[in-house]
């Protein structure tokens, strides 16, 4: 089944059904199946062909929707640049992906236009809203052109989507996602959820995470999503009342933020239609997950995953989300879980071997849902991918039952606000600055994020510059999430005897000062 074929059915079924609520505009299956339908012809008449490369930054909204319908259904691949990205990141991975077109909402023209001249492969670019001069209006792709439109040559195993994730040297990857590795994961949730079109889903994540899979999937059903381009805790309760949503899914960092929401606004709040609520992208200290579950009173699932595996991986399903009762079965709120619908997950050791209870291992994955590999990286997709399944590089134990937690990652990837950052990528930045000798980038807890970045910088000799400075330095080069939140200066970083930075003794120093405080 193809990504493309998602909203047509619907259309036939009822099209009259409500499929897309966005600020109170309400958009019909009708509508979408035909909006999508002309954007494929639009598309077509501007030269997109089969495997060209079109690029989307935009916060949530309907048109983010067709678009991620419509490009794959054309045969062309959609690229979704993340919005918070500064121009610099957008440069490499605009001109690596080769992109031919760039649509973009109204809030990116001047980052686009700052960086257009850097941008080597770009022919076109489209805005929606009110249309600057150098760019086109995206309505002109959907309203000149027929609703009719017949994919041709476009099979399942043709990439649907280049997501790009960051590697441990900090350059960003694209991951190659076809239309079967998507729709393998969009049934398995529908299964494992037991989802139907009477569903309601409040979603309020960004779209260039593969986090716009349950977007998707509820209207692969034939449910009502509800779109908010930015998360607000108010607004976001307020929905949930309202519109009298039925599933949700947030990062821990946006459910800490609903329930200091909540104690500060307390109230009479209904949450009785919810029947689920989605969490992930980072681990859920067992203390908010305890507060969560008794103020939203439904049940919660935990989803585990990577971009790499179209993102599903386990699922800590409501039924291992016990708050009293045998510690064995209590102590599971910190795991996440078993293996979804249709996916193979096993923990191994350094000789390939399943491990045994409680040992370390690193997590792996076999199934439809495992990506394509990496746009033009024959190597590190080979590293990746090894005999059909996807190392992770997670780093996990499993209990007698099978039960997955995770404790830790072998590429020292930082999860803050459930956004993926490599602290290479960021020690890069500052090593650009001039005063800077030696650095190193960790994850610390934080608790409003989950981590948030603390840097090791090491001055060079009669250099000073203060914290705020080098967090500047670095707002100005990296997206603004990507900062260091902390900086601390030392004289010298610890290193092994090959030189490669202890980054363990970084950690113990930082618990060592939270323990005296």
């Amino acid at each position: 089944m193809l990504l493309g074929n998602l909203i047509r059915r619907n259309a036939k079924l009822f099209p009259d059904k409500t499929a897309i609520i966005f600020e109170n505009k309400k958009i019909t299956y009708h509508e979408l199946g035909e909006r999508t339908g002309r954007l494929c012809n639009g598309l077509k008449a501007m030269g997109i062909k089969k495997r060209d490369r079109v690029g989307l930054i935009q916060h949530p909204c309907p048109q983010f929707i067709e678009l991620y319908i419509a490009i794959p259904r054309t045969g062309a691949v959609l690229v979704p640049l993340n919005c918070r990205l500064t121009g610099k990141e957008l440069v490499y991975i605009v001109n690596d992906a080769a992109l031919k077109m760039i649509i973009l909402g109204r809030e990116f023209i001047d980052v686009i236009k700052s960086i257009e001249p850097d941008l080597k492969t770009v022919t076109s670019y489209f805005c929606m809203g009110k249309t600057p001069s150098g760019m086109k209006d995206y309505e002109k792709l959907i309203l000149d052109f027929p609703p009719e439109f017949s994919a041709i040559g476009v099979h399942d195993d043709d990439v649907a989507i280049q997501m790009y994730t960051s590697g441990t040297t900090g350059r960003p990857k694209g991951a190659m996602l076809t239309h079967k590795n998507l729709m393998s994961n969009y049934i398995g949730r529908i299964i494992d959820l037991k989802l139907d079109k009477e569903e309601i889903f409040l979603s309020a994540t960004p779209y260039y995470h593969v986090a716009a899979e349950y977007a998707l999937v509820t209207l692969f059903v034939g449910g009502l999503l509800i779109i908010h381009s930015k998360f607000d805790p108010g607004r976001f309760l307020s929905d949930i009342e309202a519109e009298k949503v039925t599933y949700t899914l947030a990062v821990p960092s946006m459910i800490n933020f609903l329930l200091q929401y909540m104690e500060k606004h307390p109230g009479n709040y209904d949450f009785s239609t919810v029947k689920t609520f989605l969490y992930g992208a980072s681990s859920m200290p067992v203390a908010l997950l305890r507060k969560a579950m008794k103020a939203f009173k439904c049940n919660f699932i935990q989803s585990y995953g990577l971009t790499e595996a179209s993102p599903g991986v386990t699922y800590l399903r409501p039924e291992d989300h016990i708050l009293d009762g045998p510690e064995e079965k209590v102590k599971r709120l910190a795991s996440c879980g078993k293996e979804v619908f249709n996916v193979e997950v096993r923990v191994i050791n350094e000789k390939g071997a399943v491990v045994r209870p409680y040992e370390v291992g690193e997590i792996i994955v076999r199934g439809d849902n495992v990506m394509k590999g990496y746009w033009k990286l024959p190597l590190e997709t080979a590293k990746t991918i090894k005999n059909g399944w996807l190392h992770t590089g997670d780093l996990a134990m499993v209990d007698e039952e099978g039960y997955i937690f995770i404790i830790d990652r072998k590429n020292d990837m930082i999860i803050s606000g459930g956004e993926n950052i490599y602290p290479r990528e960021v020690e890069e930045i500052l090593y650009e600055h001039p005063s800077v000798l030696d650095a190193a980038v960790i994850g610390i807890p934080d608790q409003d994020w989950g981590e948030s970045v603390k840097a090791f910088v090491v001055l060079k000799d009669g250099e000073k510059v203060s914290e705020a400075g080098i967090i500047d330095f670095c707002k100005k080069n990296l997206a603004s999430y990507k900062k260091p939140k902390s900086v601390e200066f030392i004289h010298e970083l610890p290193r092994n005897p090959t030189g490669k930075v202890l980054k363990k003794e970084l950690k113990n120093k930082v618990n060592r000062s939270s323990s005296r405080v």
